[in-house]
Order: C-alpha cells, then structure tokens, then sequence
C-alpha cells in the first residue's frame, strides 16, 4: 500500500476516534487508536518516497488531529471524573439514608 493511501486512512480513522470520543464512547476511540498505530507501523514499513508535498500535507494534518485528539481526551478524562466523583456522592448520601433509616444496605 502506498504512503499516500496509508495517510488518507489514517485521517478518516483519525476523524472517527476524534467522533468516538466526543460521544463518549472510550471503547471506541481506544479500537481506533489502535487501528490508526497498525497504519503508522506500516507506513514506516513502506518503501516509497515519503517527502512528497502531498505526504507532507497529509501528516500535518494528521498531527492537527492528534492535538484535537489530545485535547478531547482531555475533555473526557474530566467528564468521567466528574461522573465518578457525582456517583461516590449520590452513594455518600444513598449509604446516610439507609443508615438514617435503618437500612444498612451498604455495609
């Protein structure tokens, strides 16, 4: 495969794991990653000339994505966090309930 063909995947899968994790959706994102490595692994292997103005075109904007990437991850890393510490609360106040109530549930 050319280096031209492996860098247009790697964009279209760059655009999908940058969706993946602005829906949320780790799992996703992670599975993209990954398939996005495959690719870079593989240029690397390629025999081609990668100095071309397309090649170089390509990689800067794959390197745009990867700090929008970056910068999504971010995001997300605060949401879950926040999301866990808005759980721990919810089950502080479930566990004082029950106990006010008598209902040692949580023990």
């Amino acid at each position: 495969m050319s280096s031209l063909t492996l860098l247009d995947r790697m964009l279209i899968i760059a655009q999908f794991e940058l969706e993946a994790m602005q829906r949320g959706d780790v799992d996703g994102a992670i599975s993209f990653f990954e398939e996005r490595i495959a690719l870079l692994d593989q240029l690397q292997m390629t025999q081609d000339e990668i100095s071309s103005e397309d090649c170089r075109m390509k990689l800067l904007a794959l390197q745009g994505y990867h700090q929008i990437i970056y910068e999504e991850g971010l995001k997300l890393k605060e949401q879950i966090k926040q999301n866990l510490l808005n759980t721990r609360g919810q089950r502080s106040a479930s566990k004082r309930y029950a106990n006010a109530r008598g209902l040692n549930f949580y023990r």
